[in-house]
């Protein structure tokens, strides 16, 4: 059967260039898989050299030679290198590269040399294409991703391609000096045609491995979302028990509060008993007997009012900020009361600015607040050195805000202890045992907490301490949603 080489090279460019066309649309929705970028442009090189093979007198003999041999084994080397990376092989670029160089030299010097030997053509031709169907061949024996039975087929399949192109060197060999174009081309067409073969089995077996490929990928990912699902779920079994854990500890700190607070009204109740006792008891008592007492009083009900208002918060879930309009210069002068009633006043100087606003906030705290400063100040401070407590209003490039200031001349604090002060149950190293416990400072940033408001410490000028309160502007509890901190 005699087969016309023309049609047979059309047969195969269709072949090819559908095939082509294929691999082009797999590497563009499979981008992840980048490799079958080379085998979607080996397909397509391919296809264009054998499409210049079909039509050779579109260009004189000798560059036709050159320009198509160039674009076919330029299609063979890229298809080779895409299919060893698509395995997860080296790409043996030395030899790629080699076989390249080796075309590039060849063609050029046998058109030159002896431009009518056919046979030495298609032997180098048949050189190129043979080292590279053994890379391919190397590349899936050692190959583990893929089946066993379609590793086994496609190097089968590669071996029947090595063997028809052994056949047709050993054909060329033994016809390389005659020049009988008829059985030449009669060679050709039957290779093509056993090629086109070949190429369809090659590219149905690269289908079903970028198939094999997804499917793995897929399971990967189901895997690791499994995993993933799984590590998630632990994870919240942890958190939902932590939460629990932390609920009960919640329940058991509002429990010992209330407990707390519950027990801090007997002896707060002792307390006013005996200074109601001691008034009506003494009707002709000093003045300053009086005063203390008065004082003694004022204190117990302030305490005893702030320790009802957290009991009825915690029973009722309400919130125990109760705010009123301050004004900043009264609340300074019940301050200095407070001190007046224990001898103390003599000490301490108050300082307003003219121009204070008035400030709406929760009296009873604030008040709690100046006079724990103010009393840290007296035990800290050296012999009857005086204690300033400043007022004034302050504006900045933040919202404005109202800063009162309560400054002594004591022992100051270590600048390195500096940002611990105010943290629960530290004290600096240079207080003494007996001065304190470290939270009075604590519980007074927590007042301020309701407040939004801050409190800052830096060290005096002169030596001591200066604890500066700032309460922004305007009226906080107008736009504060008062909840327990």
């Amino acid at each position: 059967m005699t087969l016309h080489l023309p049609t047979i090279l059309l047969l195969l460019t269709v072949t090819l260039g559908l095939q082509a066309i294929v691999w082009i649309l797999v590497w563009i929705t499979q981008r992840h898989l980048y490799e079958l970028r080379f085998v979607a442009a080996g397909y397509s090189i391919f296809a264009l050299g054998i499409l210049l093979l079909a039509f050779r007198d579109l260009l004189p003999g000798a560059l036709f030679v050159i320009v198509h041999n160039y674009v076919i084994h330029i299609g063979v080397v890229l298809l080779a290198h895409g299919f060893c990376l698509f395995l997860g092989q080296r790409s043996y670029m030395p030899l790629v590269w080699a076989c390249v160089a080796g075309t590039l030299v060849f063609w050029p010097l046998a058109m030159a040399i002896d431009p009518e030997n056919v046979a030495i053509r298609i032997l180098a031709s048949n050189l190129i294409a043979g080292v590279m169907v053994l890379v391919m061949m190397r590349s899936m024996l050692i190959d583990r991703s893929q089946p066993k039975v379609l590793r086994w087929f496609t190097t089968i399949l590669l071996s029947t391609d090595l063997l028809a192109l052994t056949l047709r060197s050993v054909i060329a060999y033994q016809n390389m000096h005659q020049q009988e174009v008829l059985a030449h081309e009669t060679m050709q067409a039957w290779y093509f045609y056993f090629f086109n073969i070949f190429i369809s089995g090659l590219f149905l077996a690269q289908i079903l491995m970028v198939g094999v490929r997804l499917a793995s990928d897929l399971r990967q990912k189901n895997e690791a979302l499994q995993r993933e699902v799984g590590e998630r779920g632990r994870l919240q079994d942890q958190l939902s028990a932590t939460l629990q854990t932390e609920q009960a500890l919640r329940q058991e700190q509002k429990q010992l509060l209330r407990m707390v607070t519950h027990e801090f009204r007997t002896p707060l109740a002792i307390v006013d008993r005996a200074a109601e006792m001691i008034d009506v008891t003494m009707p002709d008592r000093p003045e300053a007997v009086t005063k203390r007492l008065g004082s003694i009083r004022d204190a117990v009900q302030r305490l005893v009012q702030l320790i009802d208002r957290f009991l009825d918060s915690e029973r009722r879930d309400v919130n125990v900020v109760q705010p009123e309009r301050i004004d900043i210069q009264s609340l300074l002068n019940g301050v200095r009361r407070h001190f007046e009633g224990i001898d103390a006043a003599s000490r301490l100087f108050f300082i307003a600015a003219g121009d204070l606003p008035f400030y709406r906030g929760d009296a009873d705290m604030l008040s709690t607040v100046l006079i724990n400063l103010i009393d840290n100040a007296m035990k800290y401070a050296t012999g009857d050195s005086p204690i300033e407590i400043a007022a004034r209003t302050e504006t900045g490039a933040g919202a404005d805000a109202i800063v009162i200031t309560v400054t002594d001349h004591g022992i100051g604090i270590p600048a390195a202890e500096l940002a611990s002060i105010g943290q629960r149950f530290f004290r600096a190293s240079n207080t003494t045992a007996a001065t304190g416990t470290g939270l009075g400072l604590y519980n007074a940033r927590r007042l301020l907490d309701y407040h939004n408001a801050t409190l800052a410490l830096r060290p005096g000028r002169d030596g001591g301490t200066v604890a500066a309160i700032r309460l922004p502007l305007p009226g906080v509890a107008a736009s504060l949603e008062m909840s327990d901190a």
